[in-house]
């Protein structure tokens, strides 16, 4: 895909569902009329979309084109948005295929990934007139953060990309996100990853920081506070509960890398998101 060319393109919503900790899939196949796009916030599953297959967890959209069978089962209980669309460009066409995404794309910022889901969920609990124009919002902005986030390395094209694409297939570093996405909510910590996959801490973190772009303790960090953000919008636990059920030390380490993180107390987070 050249991304020199993408942002002209854009998703138009056509519908949006929101699924809270889904244990298995009611059709393990189907093929849909519109572009379809499982955004995952918690939890994984496996997908086959033509002759890809993979996992998509965290920081992965899973897009699959109309009219193709779409096969998935989830391994982890899933909270996820599901989002059917058709893409339009500014002169109105249809966009070339070549242009379109089709698999597994995955975001870097996860912060700026965790707000838009809040978003997304907000606004599919709200419904109403304006509820469908808040979350098109949404959708354009997680498209555009995607496109922004590999354009460089898109026209770099070559052997930059040749290289971050081989170190991004690291198995070490597959099984650590794993094993992270697994036990973020626990005391887990970074050293014990290290050791059970047989690496010092030091290189640990470097071929994690290769891997992915971003470091082991931050990718951590994103995890709890993204389940969090989960607590603090769909139950009525204290602050000390959710710091004890998301792999935080206690309420006030939590708060303060809440505030770092979200810009925002805890507390003012649960006030201007919950409805």
């Amino acid at each position: 895909m050249d991304f020199s060319d993408a942002i002209p393109i854009r998703p138009r919503l056509v519908g949006h569902m929101y699924w809270k900790e889904k244990t298995a899939f009611q059709f393990r196949e189907d093929t849909n009329e519109y572009w379809v796009a499982f955004a995952v916030e918690s939890g994984r599953f496996s997908y086959q979309i033509g002759e890809e297959e993979g996992v998509g967890g965290f920081g992965d959209l899973v897009i699959c084109p109309p009219g193709v069978v779409f096969r998935r089962e989830v391994v982890q209980p899933l909270w996820f948005h599901v989002m059917n669309f058709d893409w339009i460009q500014d002169d109105g066409h249809m966009p070339p295929a070549n242009l379109l995404p089709s698999g597994k794309i995955t975001i870097q910022d996860l912060s700026r990934l965790s707000s838009n889901y809040a978003y997304l969920k907000k606004w599919y609990d709200f419904g109403g007139p304006s509820s469908h124009a808040f979350r098109q919002h949404v959708l354009t902005d997680i498209w555009m953060q995607y496109v922004e986030e590999h354009a460089a390395v898109s026209q770099a094209h070559s052997a930059s990309w040749a290289s971050s694409e081989s170190t991004g297939k690291d198995a070490l570093i597959h099984q650590a996100v794993q094993m992270m996405q697994e036990s973020a909510d626990s005391s887990c910590s970074l050293k014990s990853i290290a050791q059970a996959l047989g690496v010092t801490q030091v290189q640990f973190t470097r071929r994690f920081k290769k891997s992915t772009g971003m470091l082991p303790i931050d990718y951590l960090t994103t995890l709890r506070l993204q389940k969090v953000q989960r607590l603090l919008l769909d139950s009525d636990l204290t602050l000390q509960q959710i710091a004890g059920q998301s792999g935080f030390e206690n309420e006030f380490y939590l708060s303060r890398v809440f505030k770092k993180r979200m810009h925002m107390s805890p507390s003012y987070y649960r006030k201007l998101h919950r409805l």
